[in-house]
């Protein structure tokens, strides 16, 4: 059996072969993110005569749907050999893109939005995230970092190479490259970086190596998903997680509101979301060693106050500077916050069930960021500047959450540590 202990630095030949594990799985993720499915919109639209919203509202649809069924999925993270988990993922996702390829009846159409949307947007960021944030409890922080960032570089590489074949042969071949890729490069590179016997493969095997190492960690290696809603410091922390998904998706989704009220150029807005990808990539990296160093828990009382500045520099500054600004800000709260709640739940939860623990998390997310296009349609519709204050004073309240949070972490834990 292989030394499940990583070294102090992380990338030894073992360990690169699990951060590459990491790494796959946010890669391959592309197949089922917005940014992807975002560049056959148009071609769809038109191909099955659609009004120019119905996309929309069957993406809506389907992701929501998605979001309900991770959690089954989770649990079966958290028993099953990960290999085994990530083949039969990967079988669904070339199902998935072969319906999107080839067909025009619109209940075929949905399942493979609704496959693709559930193992790439889902399940691939879940099992990558879980298997690298259990297994390393040392320098955890820089080994989700060196993961995560596996989904901004497909960010930067596919989309003008997709655009380009799309151009060139149509939307459909494309959908069946991404589906090869997937069954001849992910699936061999899954077999070949996680070996049989890896204590790397199962949650039960990480946990009993983590406590051959210290035998005191049994007190946070079984919180259950149970005991974990149930845990007051969880109910603290869970407004601070929803907190940027929410707001981000809310603002970029309704962008051309804002640019329109505040006289904002198109140049303007895109420069703002290339300024957002490039500092929260900067913020992966530096954030998960800042969390090395002090701490998931001590660090998420400071996560939020970049983007909480950020919304204050877009209500009080209408001059178009204020738009990079905010968008930095944000990115380095969203970088840090990607790489600091997984490394949060890792720490506080243990290594057994951290699966269906982070696949409900991820319930949360979806409902909120599914909300937050029309919640901010009314609010936008209302007044910029009040619904800037508003999103203010949530962020102010998050933080002063996370205060109180760290002082309920300090007393013991919450209901489910009591209950032990």
């Amino acid at each position: 059996m292989t030394d499940p202990q990583p070294r102090p630095g992380i990338l030894t030949r073992q360990n690169g072969r699990y951060l590459g594990f990491g790494f796959l799985h946010f890669f391959f993720s592309f197949v089922g993110q917005t940014f992807f499915i975002s560049l056959f919109v148009a071609r769809m639209t038109e191909r099955m005569d659609w009004a120019d919203n119905t996309f929309a509202a069957i993406y809506s649809t389907v992701t929501l749907a998605a979001a309900f069924v991770l959690p089954v999925i989770g649990n079966q993270v958290d028993r099953l050999k990960v290999r085994y988990v990530s083949t039969v993922a990967a079988a669904f996702l070339l199902i998935g893109t072969a319906l999107l390829a080839f067909t025009d009846h619109i209940a075929l159409l949905v399942a493979g939005l609704f496959i693709v949307r559930l193992g790439g947007q889902g399940v691939l960021p879940l099992i990558g995230s879980t298997t690298i944030g259990r297994y390393f409890d040392k320098r955890r922080g820089r080994a989700l970092a060196l993961s995560i960032i596996g989904i901004s570089a497909a960010e930067v590489l596919l989309p003008p190479l997709a655009t380009y074949a799309m151009t060139s042969y149509g939307y459909a071949p494309v959908w069946l490259m991404a589906g090869c890729a997937v069954l001849f490069v992910f699936v061999p590179l899954v077999w070949v970086l996680v070996r049989r016997y890896d204590d790397f493969q199962k949650a039960a095997t990480v946990a009993e190596a983590q406590l051959k190492r210290d035998p005191g960690a049994a007190e946070v290696t079984s919180w259950s998903r149970g005991d974990v809603l149930r845990d007051r410091r969880f109910q603290l922390v869970l407004p601070i997680v929803l907190f940027i998904p929410f707001v981000f998706t809310g603002l970029v989704f309704n962008q051309s509101v804002i640019a329109e009220e505040r006289g904002y150029t198109a140049e303007t807005m895109a420069y703002g979301l290339s300024t957002y990808g490039l500092v929260r990539v900067i913020f992966l990296l530096f954030g998960g060693d800042l969390i090395d160093r002090i701490g998931p828990g001590r660090l998420l009382r400071f996560v939020l106050m970049p983007a909480v500045a950020g919304l204050l520099v877009l209500m009080l500054v209408e001059a178009s500077w204020a738009v990079p600004v905010f968008f930095g800000l944000m990115a380095v709260s969203g970088g840090t916050d990607s790489v600091n709640t997984p490394a949060l739940w890792a720490e506080r939860y243990g290594p057994r069930f951290l699966g269906s623990i982070k696949s409900t998390v991820r319930l949360f997310v979806v409902v909120s960021s599914a909300a937050a296009p029309i919640l901010f349609s009314y609010g936008l519709g209302w007044s910029l500047r009040g619904w800037l204050i508003i999103l203010v004073v949530y962020g102010i309240a998050c933080i002063a959450l996370a205060m109180g949070e760290r002082r309920v972490d300090r007393k013991g834990g919450g209901m489910a540590a009591e209950r032990r």
